[in-house]
């Protein structure tokens, strides 16, 4: 009789047990930002190319027990939900004021040159930062320029010598526009080359040589995450992933299939 009660209350207890041992094993959905950041990002419905860092997310982050949920956002509501942890993940470059709300990794995913575009016709050149201070500048809000640039961004602002725009391609019309929104314009030059390209301005657009930064962009976590239990390891096993894709060739094949060399 013990022995048929005992019985009993093992398999009463294994049926409890399960579905929690089942949702224990389900992987974990991690909201990640999708942004028009060609070859960086493309947006899942515009294009079918994935991205440079998309492609390397997928694959460091599929190797654990996630599923990532991409969702188009702007860069300042990406900010907004980074800070409140509606966003798991996001690809930052370095800025002190963001340790306030994101855990840095500490290998870059991708770097990119920082510098200028222009209209051709214009026939503008730049030799160093302080030549922008001579042409109306396009700001694309949101976006984190190097402080140098910021400092010139904030002076034009308050003598309205600048124009903000929201949008990347919106950008490229309101400088070809007659007449001009602005002159020049600032961002990865990787991304206003594949841009202008894929737009079919190529030939009307001028990507300066001179480069403000090089700029290691790297993966964060929100502080606030429902999602990542533990950050530190998570980050630390993206950093060996990234490493690893570096050492084995994985990660020149994908750079190589956007037109862009490993240095």
């Amino acid at each position: 009789m013990l022995h048929r009660t005992l019985s009993f209350f093992i398999i009463a207890f294994s049926i409890i047990a399960a579905p929690s041992s089942m949702a224990f094993s389900q992987k974990h959905q991690l909201n990640l930002n999708d942004i028009k950041w060609p070859p960086f990002f493309f947006p899942q419905l515009e294009s079918n190319n994935t991205g440079i860092a998309k492609d390397i997310l997928n694959n460091c982050i599929g190797s654990m027990n996630y599923t990532i949920k991409y969702k188009s956002l702007p860069i300042k509501r990406t900010h907004l939900y980074m800070q409140s942890g509606e966003l798991d993940v996001s690809v930052y470059s370095y800025k002190k004021s963001r340790e306030q709300f994101v855990v840095y990794g500490k290998e870059p995913i991708f770097k990119s040159q920082y510098g200028f575009a222009s209209r051709a016709s214009d026939k503008i050149i730049i030799t160093n930062i302080n030549d922008v201070y001579k042409y109306r500048f396009g700001h694309l809000a949101g976006l984190a320029h190097t402080p140098e640039l910021m400092k010139i961004v904030e002076e034009k602002k308050i003598t309205d010598d600048i124009s903000e725009g929201y949008d990347l391609d919106a950008m490229f019309g309101q400088l070809l526009a007659t007449p001009q929104r602005f002159q020049l314009m600032a961002n990865s030059k990787e991304t206003l080359k594949w841009r202008a390209k894929q737009l079919g301005v190529a030939n009307q657009i001028h990507v300066h040589d001179f480069t403000l930064r090089v700029k290691p962009y790297f993966v964060t976590v929100s502080k606030y995450s429902k999602s990542i239990e533990y950050i530190d390891e998570f980050l630390k096993h993206i950093d060996q992933c990234i490493v690893t894709m570096k050492k084995n060739g994985q990660y020149q094949k994908i750079l190589s299939s956007y037109g862009l060399t490993f240095e």
